[in-house]
């Protein structure tokens, strides 16, 4: 078969590694950073085909900070472009959302060029990771819990396969994130929202796993329910009636 020349040109990008990537990005795209970072699954592990380059660049040449997506030498490439005026504002945004994307790609990822001029952010990044999320204030515990039984209760009551799907998947959600957040564990987004759920407790990721797949494959609600009433007993359980957002009204006469 002939080869083209630009044919050519993509098979042999695409034998780059994502590090070697990630440095001629780097050097075409953002020649002024003053600093450069490779993270993600590339670097941790855990790579699949389908697995893009993670880059934090700080550069003050850039206007203002953002986030772009590249295609370049055989990879797909998020850049997120930041200064030493904003980064700290995003840094305080996954601290408030108990997800440190930002804070982990920071700490844990490889520095391309420009140590020195990030040393001191990644340890401040790898402080806050250290440190853990905000714990949950009583009202947010509340919540969280009125919201799962109210949840779970739209499952057991839906005589719909297709609303119930939905049910769960938000279900399953809801549920990572108590667990997470009342242990004092960072959440993650997508597949990270389970990988952080595996990696704090793996037994309870399992059963989670387990009791999802009853429904998935089975229809069976009573596994998820069981579990539901497990997780929130030692938060004093399903919360309906007395649940109040905002001011208090105040007692009122109701019926028998």
């Amino acid at each position: 078969m002939l080869n083209y020349p630009d044919q050519v040109e993509r098979d042999a990008t695409m034998s780059l590694s994502g590090l070697e990537a990630a440095q001629r990005f780097v050097n075409m795209r953002f020649p002024q950073s003053e600093a450069a970072i490779l993270a993600g699954s590339v670097v941790q592990g855990g790579a699949t085909p389908g697995s893009d380059l993670d880059l934090v660049l700080f550069d003050e040449s850039q206007l203002g900070p953002f986030r772009k997506t590249y295609r370049a030498f055989g990879w797909i490439i998020e850049a997120f472009v930041l200064n030493k005026d904003t980064y700290r504002y995003f840094f305080d945004q996954a601290v408030e959302s108990a997800i440190p994307s930002l804070l982990r790609m920071c700490s844990e990822g490889i520095v391309l060029h420009g140590h020195e001029h990030v040393a001191a952010i990644i340890e401040e990044a790898r402080r806050e990771l250290d440190a853990g999320p905000p714990a949950w204030s009583i009202q947010e515990l509340d919540r969280a819990r009125y919201e799962i039984g109210e949840t779970l209760t739209d499952l057991e009551c839906s005589a719909s396969r297709a609303e119930g799907l939905f049910i769960t998947a938000k279900l399953a959600g809801m549920l990572a994130e108590f667990a997470l957040r009342t242990g004092g564990f960072w959440i993650g987004d997508g597949k990270w929202l389970q990988r952080s759920l595996k990696q704090s407790d793996p037994a309870f990721a399992e059963e989670l796993y387990e009791a999802l797949e009853a429904y998935y494959r089975l229809d069976r609600t009573e596994p998820l329910s069981a579990f539901v009433q497990k997780l929130l007993e030692p938060f004093g359980g399903f919360l309906v009636e007395g649940y109040a957002e905002g001011d208090d009204p105040g007692e009122e006469e109701t019926g028998p």
